[in-house]
């Protein structure tokens, strides 16, 4: 507790931490939670991270599984009820760079802890890109050249993970972001998130839209990847900076589900699907992470989730392991496979009662099973870290000792 107390204590620009808010930043575990893990973590915002998780590979399954043709090609009514569930699915990215700057916003200056945090997340990437591609590379030897080789091992310059690439540069940066929203006034940090959201948000959102992209052009320049840019990242790490700093929230003891945010995020996800079916020009901009009305409901759930007051060992393992589900399932080589076996196109299979469950269990079993491997892999990092300051320890005694 003396630990946890000296954490408040420099926190200036807080008036309560409470014992959920202790960062576990996007399923990486750092060297910071395991010394707090005495002090029981709240596991509302992790089951969130697992939701998003699950959600994301639906999203894989309704792109890359050919989801979205059978249903369409089964008839109107279903390819609109795919969009509906679909409408609900639209924001997990955004709620992961969110909780991030929930969390982060006030962690303190320091330029080698953000290293070392950046270095955990680089290895995971460097570690599932190379040992993927040589997986791939064994069985199908086809695959070998030098641009993917290349490739291997430059994950983050390559863009392997688009998410991955961003956030690892949001997290380098994060720092000086935090050090400058931190010390805004409310006002201010209304003022200049408002600007960043027209620019990166309300711009590129009305651009998609035909008719008015004939007369703004310019989105591309501000985020060209319909939120995938860095712009689009930076614009959700503020949204949940703000949301920390600003947006109260009640001692722990004391807190319920305030179900209000459940019911904005419902109505938001049912007007964006409602303005996709009768407005064909908004389609475009219907799959945009940075339209701000998936901001919006990304920013809903948080404040949902937030105030679940459990605790659970389960929940916080596996919500540790969803950036590295993403890491597998999103690499290249394992996508164009995986998405070849599980193929939803059979317009057949989609018209009998088992086609439902057979979506349901294909997203969980994919998620199981790269939340094992990723079980694994952090195991045997762990292994490795032990070994290595095991060895560092013993050289420094036989240091000290001549």
């Amino acid at each position: 507790m003396a630990y946890f107390a000296k954490i408040v204590k420099k926190t200036k620009f807080l008036s309560e931490i409470d014992r959920h808010k202790i960062p576990h930043f996007l399923g990486f575990p750092f060297t910071e939670d395991l010394k707090m893990s005495k002090i029981k973590r709240q596991s509302g915002i992790e089951l969130l991270r697992i939701i998003a998780m699950i959600q994301i590979i639906f999203l894989h399954a309704y792109q890359y599984g050919l989801l979205h043709d059978a249903s369409t090609a089964a008839g109107d009514i279903d390819g609109i009820l795919v969009t509906f569930v679909w409408s609900f699915c639209r924001a997990p990215v955004d709620v992961f760079i969110m909780i991030s700057g929930y969390f982060m916003i006030t962690s303190q200056f320091d330029i080698k802890k953000t290293l070392r945090r950046g270095g955990k997340v680089y290895g995971a990437m460097i570690f599932y890109s190379i040992v993927l591609s040589i997986i791939f590379f064994i069985s199908d030897p086809s695959l070998i050249n030098i641009n993917s080789v290349i490739s291997a091992f430059t994950p983050l310059l390559s863009r392997t993970w688009y998410f991955l690439s961003n956030y690892l540069i949001i997290l380098l940066l994060s720092p000086f972001l935090n050090k400058m929203l931190a010390s805004l006034s409310k006002k201010h940090y209304l003022y200049f998130m408002g600007i960043v959201f027209v620019a990166v948000s309300l711009w590129s959102t009305l651009a998609e839209i035909d008719g008015v992209s004939n007369v703004i052009s310019v989105n591309k320049i501000l985020d060209p990847y319909m939120g995938k840019s860095l712009g689009g990242f930076l614009l959700m790490y503020i949204i949940g900076g703000y949301l920390r700093l600003f947006v109260k929230q009640k001692p722990l003891e004391s807190r319920k589900l305030n179900f209000k945010y459940l019911g904005i995020f419902a109505a938001l996800c049912v007007l964006d699907f409602v303005l996709a079916i009768i407005f064909p020009q908004y389609k475009p901009a219907f799959g945009m992470f940075n339209n701000p009305l998936v901001l919006a409901e990304s920013a809903m759930l948080i404040l949902f989730f937030r105030d679940f007051t459990f605790s659970s060992k389960f929940v916080n393992t596996v919500a540790g392991t969803t950036l590295g589900i993403y890491a597998i399932h999103e690499n290249p080589y394992v996508r164009d496979w995986l998405w070849r076996v599980a193929n939803f196109s059979n317009k057949h299979l989609y018209d009998t009662l088992i086609y439902i469950p057979i979506v349901i269990i294909t997203v969980l079993f994919i998620f199981a099973a790269c939340c094992v491997i990723e079980l694994l892999r952090l195991k045997l990092f762990e292994i490795i870290g032990n070994k290595i300051s095991s060895h560092k320890t013993s050289l420094q005694g036989t240091h000290y000792t001549k």
